[in-house]
């Protein structure tokens, strides 16, 4: 906000006055009820009741300055979100059944090594990754792009930092779980495995892989059940269902579902949230999650994922129980067992209906760069994941982790502030299509 504030502070210096300032939609004012006012350099402003410009609240804003001082787009202004928001089915081999498959089906067991806990940290350390990327940097890899379904092949670690992907940005940080990448409007995006939480020891992965890059697991548990999740080229998950050990067979995700394009000016304003603490009891806590969206219609994962005023069509809880070190993603076990009343209300939720999905969500501080921000707050997602199926039998197939990094702090500030270094969770069932 100080950046946003000095650069608008710049344009009235030049001769910015209210008049220079135009609707959000590119039209003159006065605006339409609701409508944001944006400087000429994309900045969004208000006019004091004494007529002087000033910076309008984060949650208008369409950009902040990035590191380089340039404007990168944030929010559902970035590439990301108009992508998800104009909808379509997505084209994969392994989700229409008429591509080749690439190479013979790979089948593994899956052993308690090969697994990280929730608290453990991950084996890479990403201030590790940030010294290697600026090593890496120097040498960009510009080939005229990158195919994504070579690279889905070969695995994330075969990205190179500075490597180019087609359609896709730049890479800017590998930590050989995730790739953060920086798209043509300085926006960032984390690309992450989705069958990560899936691989539970004593399991059996069976995966084939498609010419296009597009995958399908099956993964069967001791209990003879299984879970199918068919993926994109970028490993998020198009397809996911469930099947009992008596065949009985649940569609948990299924981004093929045809859903209109999302406008995201007409959608309902976001339900009221409250400053207090977090729910503590179970029912409290039930009753915030069961709370229905508040829209007639549904969307795919994807679009709750990139659009923020589509997820907050259902309000998130914060999960108190859980604040992280600065850089680190483990949860010990005494915080772990706080998140009882959390595991409790959700394994209960998924046994009534089996085709819940609850997002979790992870947060950073300001502190450090945005592409470490960003892979540390997906990281930080997972281990909650991670401890609510280790301790509690939450069924790992029902939850779906993004990190959102610093964009949306809960305290603003800049400085080192633990309450930033968050997760929530958000029962989006009643939003997605699939669901219905």
């Amino acid at each position: 906000m100080p950046l946003l504030n000095r650069l608008l502070m710049q344009e009235i210096a030049g001769g910015l006055n209210a008049d220079g300032l135009l609707c959000l939609d590119g039209r003159k004012r006065p605006c339409a009820e609701g409508v944001t006012l944006v400087s000429p350099e994309g900045v969004s402003a208000e006019i004091a009741r004494d007529g002087r410009i000033i910076l309008a609240g984060m949650d208008k804003q369409q950009y902040i300055v990035g590191e380089d001082g340039r404007l990168r787009a944030r929010g559902s202004n970035t590439e990301a979100a108009r992508e998800a928001a104009a909808g379509g089915r997505p084209d994969a081999a392994a989700l229409n059944g008429n591509g080749q498959s690439e190479g013979q089906t790979v089948r593994e067991r899956v052993n308690a090594e090969d697994v990280r806990r929730s608290d453990q940290d991950f084996e890479t350390r990403i201030a590790d990754a940030i010294q290697r990327a600026a090593a890496q940097s120097q040498d960009k890899k510009d080939d005229g792009g990158s195919d994504l379904a070579k690279i889905a092949l070969a695995g994330l670690g075969a990205l190179a930092v500075g490597q180019v992907l087609k359609n896709n940005g730049q890479v800017a940080l590998n930590t050989g779980d995730r790739v953060v990448v920086t798209r043509n409007d300085g926006s960032q995006q984390v690309l992450k495995d989705d069958n990560m939480l899936l691989r539970q020891p004593g399991s059996e992965v069976q995966t084939e892989n498609y010419s296009d890059g597009s995958s399908r697991t099956v993964v069967t548990r001791q209990d003879g059940s299984q879970i199918i999740t068919i993926r994109a080229a970028d490993l998020s998950v198009l397809r996911r269902i469930h099947v009992a050990r008596d065949g009985t067979e649940t569609v948990l995700i299924d981004e093929s579902v045809e859903v209109p394009p999302v406008e995201v000016a007409e959608l309902p304003a976001a339900p009221q949230t409250s400053d207090a603490a977090a729910p503590t009891t179970e029912a409290a806590l039930r009753e915030a999650l069961a709370r229905e969206a508040a829209v007639n219609r549904r969307f795919t994962l994807n679009q709750i994922r990139s659009i923020p005023q589509v997820r907050n069509l259902v309000a998130p809880v914060d999960i108190d129980a859980i604040t992280f070190d600065s850089g680190s993603a483990a949860i010990n076990p005494d915080q772990a067992r706080q998140l009882a009343t959390l595991g409790t209300v959700l394994e209960g939720a998924i046994r009534d209906n089996p085709r819940e999905i609850f997002l979790i969500e992870g947060h950073t501080d300001a502190v450090g760069g945005a592409a470490f921000n960003l892979a540390l707050s997906d990281r930080r997602a997972e281990s909650v994941a991670l401890a609510l199926s280790e301790y509690f039998d939450v069924p790992p197939e029902n939850l779906v982790v993004q990190g959102y990094g610093e964009e949306y702090l809960k305290v603003p500030t800049l400085d080192s502030e633990r309450d930033n270094r968050r997760a929530s969770v958000r029962r989006i069932t009643d939003l997605l299509a699939s669901a219905q």
